[in-house]
């Protein structure tokens, strides 16, 4: 669309001050003679904007003129583009979008807004299929903001973090980076042992230490928060088992927490061939216990189904066998 292009020509006018048909072309991946058509519309239009001639020539506003699209001040900013990119799929439309934000912003936001972009990543993926896609709507949290400007500045942190295992600990951490991932926040640090990511929910004390570190050369958030991901997909599978699956209980096995990689090509009868795993034979046989009216298990290893048999013995020890736990029609009663 052409408004679509003169828009993000005077964009890149106003953000690099003089600019040539050549990088305009670049930019937004059009013809050499498109860009410069546009630049002329521009100026037949009522732009001031004028081509030097010659050696270091190109295109620029008379006199640095500007148009603030925006009106918007830094914190508004961080905020709009944080839950953008937390919301946003990548697309060429979404990318297109948040280069014209930034670069309508004033020069002394735009550095800030682009390390803002920088520092998020939106994984909308499930933890146990990187196949399939799992939209939940972001929250915001109330330790957000303060995670971003430590990632943004580099600040170091002392971090009281509570899971339902371990409890609470505190510890200190350089964050690197935020990641949003099935509605949930992430940050992800390196700490005395390592490299590490915490939820963010999790949180539940956040101080700057007033210390400064130094990223990890050349490092790639995306690329690192894929290790993480591919890791625990890894650890979390420890045990498996090949299963045909009824398509209506993939959703209340994964509820449960089954590591479930489906293979969409194999279908067996109106059953999807897929993979079940868990930390350990027994975990797994409790989560898949109540849902074996669905499942068929293929050469399952023996510590499954000796877990799914000892299972079945407590329970027949506990309540019974016969006909105890039946359902009786109304009719037969």
């Amino acid at each position: 669309m052409r408004a679509d292009r003169l828009l993000a020509t005077l964009l890149i006018l106003q953000a690099r001050g003089s600019v040539t048909a050549r990088e305009v072309a670049d930019e937004l991946e059009i013809s050499e003679r498109t860009a410069r058509r546009d630049l002329d519309a521009l100026s037949v239009a009522g732009v001031p904007v004028f081509s030097k001639q010659g050696r270091g020539g190109g295109w620029e506003l008379v006199g640095g003129a500007r148009t603030d699209l925006t009106g918007l001040r830094s914190a508004e900013a961080r905020a709009l583009l944080t839950m953008a990119a937390a919301s946003g799929r990548a697309t060429p439309d979404f990318v297109s979008a948040m280069r014209k934000l930034v670069q309508a912003l004033p020069e002394t936001m735009r550095g800030e807004t682009e390390r803002v972009m920088a520092s998020i990543v939106a994984d909308d993926t499930t933890w146990g299929n990187r196949s399939e896609s799992l939209l939940v709507e972001p929250r915001r949290d109330e330790w957000l903001e303060p995670l971003q400007e430590a990632v943004i500045d580099n600040i170091r942190l002392q971090l009281t973090y509570d899971t339902p295992r371990k409890g609470s600990s505190q510890r200190w951490i350089d964050p690197l980076g935020l990641i949003i991932k099935q509605g949930h926040w992430y940050v992800l640090a390196m700490t005395e042992a390592g490299r590490r990511s915490f939820r963010v929910d999790r949180i539940t004390g956040l101080e700057p230490t007033g210390e400064r570190f130094e990223p990890p050369p050349s490092f790639d958030l995306d690329a690192e928060w894929e290790s993480v991901t591919s890791g625990y997909i890894e650890n979390s599978m420890r045990v498996t088992v090949e299963a045909l699956v009824d398509p209506s209980v993939l959703g209340p096995l994964r509820a449960m927490g089954v590591e479930t990689v489906v293979e969409p090509s194999d279908t067996f009868e109106d059953r999807t061939r897929a993979t079940l795993g868990a930390w350990n034979a027994r975990v797994l046989a409790v989560q898949i216990s109540g849902l074996m009216g669905g499942i068929e298990l293929i050469e399952p290893p023996v510590e499954v189904t000796e877990s799914l048999a000892a299972i079945g013995a407590e329970l027949v020890e506990r309540f019974g066998g016969g006909d105890v736990g039946r359902f009786v029609p109304p009719t037969e009663r």
